[in-house]
């Protein structure tokens, strides 16, 4: 090894001059993206997880252009425990809806105090107030009668009495700034009008505090692996520089990777926040490799250049290819239909490589320049690993069916598990119960029927028919009936809402006309007096042609695999009781994509993991030149796979993009040790030694760096636990739970299939 020309070749290139070369070009590199992250942005868009391509999403974008946006609406609620009517508490209110009214970027504000209806008598058309709130008496004749109107009284006030709605509506598309700026009038306002304590929930609150609690949380991340990570580098290598290098090689390529994306006008969200924590943590597993192979050298009596010659030489392969499989373990998620998931994907597996770049020339820079006894334990005393590892050795080859056996029980569990495994998931299934913006959404779906949107488009199939037309509107009030008996939709509004109101005014206000008249004609005439009702409200509810409309509500949030079957016999009820050839309804909706999506996603996620395996079967096909090693090599890091799916199948953990993804973030993760593993088996026999000496000689000494690495791997991943994102937390749970069996499986199932493919050899 010592006289091989390889090395003499990598070993004239590492002189202290390109030394100092290599880290003034890599410091001016460093300084230009340092200087871009003064730009770095923070994002939180739902619909930047809606697939392109998608023709639901065609559908929603084309009905929302029409009728207007179905996230862009805030719920104020107010609540008083002696009941809300009470003049001076409505008083207070009516004066918030004014004063929200005059805001810059408000479009509309619903109050019951502040609404009329209209009333059409032989005397002529005049408006009465709802609810005239300036009167004791008067507030209560006004309540009795919107008690008996359900379509004011559902809409706005809980069925105690004790709680109430302003419902506001915000211009479309607003950005993160506006928003910001719209919040933070709202809540001045509220402070101004004495209601302060009142409860809000919608798209830019729930902006505001996700972006706040992703740029929290993504300090606390990378600061708790950071420490983690140093306290087992200490044990690791028991000196300072030991752990100052490795951190410095990482936390480089972490700063270039965000620079890169901050230079590329990308900011970071739900899922790239996580970016730098993995990095951190996956990058330094070559590091440490690195860094092992060449300290034993140097143990060896090796001179400090040719020891980094001789590490280089002999893991530099490997680590090439662990940073290959890795990185395509974290690209093909770049083949779901989202861009964020395609640019967190792409980005994580540019960063696995900047990583191994940065390994390879500012680690052998540092390496040149650093007096190894530097990095070399400050004490003689052995590393805990070093005199457990034979031990465990030892027994590994003692029980080899036992362990295959254990691990051939695992898998079947692990497979019986996943069987039972459901895709689900929830619009605030992220925010933990004692979050007050969760506790304000539950609030809400308690008191007031929920606040998931629900949306439908109504679509008139005659071109000669209007959905004024007195069919169109029983297809519709037939809809509209199950909608709100069966599928559990509150505060539904739609054209038959409308011809009610319109034929109840036109009848004296007599609530008994609070119906669809019976002559189509009636219908037709009724029709065009919309204009009563306010041609904003009209506007957002059918169109101006009268050849679509829109059916919309609101619901309680029972999670997308509760809507899913609740969808199926919504449809299966609109093929029965609607024809087709005179209206058709399609469902549509934010909250519709979102569980739509999901399914559809998880599904692609986990095709993506099939991908990520064959890619690396083939990486390790040209690399072993065996397929029976291929198959060791996999078979390793598939059982901890199926371990998790089990696990997630058996406690009632849902399948969804958070979890979905986590299967290809561990098997690229995973499968690096294993690498590294028979990388050093295949160098040592080569080196002509016996199958049994090489296996205990990767064992002992590649099996060291393996299990620093999984510790520290373990250590990063465990921090995310801690998240207060749902979908983080169990990102972190199940990866450090994947890795840590993967760990095991490495240190024990994969020493027997080594066994067991040598012995087939000699055979």
């Amino acid at each position: 090894m010592l006289m091989d020309p390889r090395i003499d070749r990598i070993e004239r290139h590492l002189t202290p001059r390109n030394a100092r070369i290599a880290l003034g070009v890599l410091g001016v590199i460093t300084l230009l993206f340092a200087f871009a992250l003064r730009n770095v942005q923070v994002d939180y868009d739902f619909e930047k997880f809606f697939p392109k391509s998608d023709p639901e999403l065609d559908r929603y974008l084309e009905f929302r252009e029409r009728f207007g946006y179905d996230n862009d609406f805030l719920l104020i609620g107010i609540e008083r425990e002696e009941g809300v009517f009470n003049t001076g508490l409505l008083t207070r209110v009516d004066s918030l809806a004014a004063d929200l009214e005059r805001l810059p970027l408000v479009m509309t504000v619903l109050s019951p105090t502040r609404m009329k209806e209209p009333v059409v008598t032989p005397v002529g058309a005049f408006e009465t107030p709802y609810l005239r709130y300036w009167n004791d008496t008067l507030v209560a004749i006004d309540s009795a009668r919107i008690w008996n109107d359900a379509r004011v009284k559902d809409y706005f006030f809980t069925d105690d009495a004790r709680a109430m709605l302003v419902v506001m509506n915000a211009e479309p598309g607003l950005s993160k700034e506006k928003c910001d700026v719209l919040l933070a009038d709202i809540r001045r306002t509220l402070q101004e009008n004495d209601l302060g304590q009142a409860r809000i929930v919608g798209r830019i609150v729930g902006q505001d505090h996700y972006i706040t609690t992703m740029v929290r949380e993504m300090l606390f991340f990378l600061t708790a692996s950071i420490l983690l990570l140093a306290v087992f580098l200490w044990f690791g290598f028991r000196s300072v520089h030991g752990v100052l290098v490795p951190i410095a090689v990482v936390g480089l390529s972490i700063l270039w990777q965000v620079g890169l994306m901050t230079a590329l006008g990308k900011p970071l969200g739900i899922l790239t926040m996580l970016l730098p924590t993995i990095l951190f943590v996956v990058g330094i597993s070559d590091v440490v490799h690195i860094l092992e192979c060449y300290l034993d050298e140097i143990r060896s009596g090796v001179p400090r250049i040719r020891a980094i010659a001789i590490t280089y030489h002999e893991v530099g392969l490997p680590t090439f290819l662990t940073a290959i499989t890795s990185g395509i373990g974290f690209a093909t998620l770049g083949t779901a239909s989202i861009p964020p998931l395609q640019e967190f994907g792409l980005y994580t597996a540019l960063g696995v490589l900047l990583a191994f770049l940065l390994a390879f020339t500012l680690l052998p820079a540092l390496l040149i320049l650093t007096d190894p006894v530097k990095l070399l334990p400050i004490t003689d005393k052995g590393s805990p690993w070093d005199v457990h590892l034979p031990g465990l050795f030892r027994w590994t080859i003692a029980h080899r069916r036992s362990i295959l056996l254990a691990f051939g029980a695992i898998s079947v569990l692990g497979i019986v598990g996943a069987s039972r495994i459901k895709v689900n998931n929830y619009l605030l299934e992220d925010l933990p119960n004692s979050d007050p913006l969760k506790q304000g959404f539950v609030w809400f779906e308690e008191r007031f029927g929920g606040v998931r949107p629900f949306e439908m488009e109504v679509t008139v199939v005659d071109t000669t028919s209007t959905i004024w037309d007195l069919e169109a509107l029983r297809a519709m009030e037939r809809v509209h009936t199950y909608l709100d008996t069966a599928y559990g939709v509150d505060g539904i509004v739609s054209p038959v809402t409308v011809m009610w109101s319109l034929n109840k005014a036109f009848n004296g206000g007599d609530p008994a006309y609070y119906r669809l008249p019976d002559d189509p004609d009636e219908c037709r005439r009724l029709a065009k007096r919309t204009r009563l009702l306010g041609k904003d409200m009209i506007g957002s509810i059918a169109s101006a042609d009268g050849r679509t409309a829109r059916i919309s509500g609101r619901s309680v949030d029972e999670g997308g695999y509760v809507h899913q079957g609740k969808n199926t016999r919504l449809e299966a009820f609109i093929r029965s009781a609607t024809d087709p050839t005179v209206v058709r309804f399609d469902q549509t909706g934010m909250a519709y994509l979102i569980d739509r999506n999901n399914a559809t996603l998880s599904t692609q996620l986990v095709g993506g993991m099939g991908l990520a395996v064959f890619l690396t079967a083939l990486i390790m096909l040209w690399f072993f030149r065996d397929w029976r090693m291929v198959l060791v090599a996999l078979i390793p890091n598939i059982v901890p796979l199926l371990f998790i799916a089990g696990v997630m199948g058996f406690v009632g953990i849902d399948l969804k993009v958070s979890t979905a993804i986590i299967f290809t973030i561990s098997f690229g993760i995973a499968e690096d040790d294993t690498i590294h593993m028979l990388a050093a088996l295949r160098h040592h026999l080569r080196g002509g030694l016996s199958p049994a000496y090489a296996l205990k000689r990767t064992y002992l000494r590649t099996g060291k760096a393996v299990t620093v690495t999984s510790l520290m791997l373990l250590s990063g991943f465990v921090t995310l636990v801690f998240s207060d994102f749902a979908s983080v937390h169990y990102m972190g749970l199940l990866i450090t739970l994947t890795l840590a069996f993967a760990f095991l499986a490495e240190l024990l199932l994969l020493p027997v299939l080594v066994t067991l493919l040598l012995r087939d050899r000699r055979t």
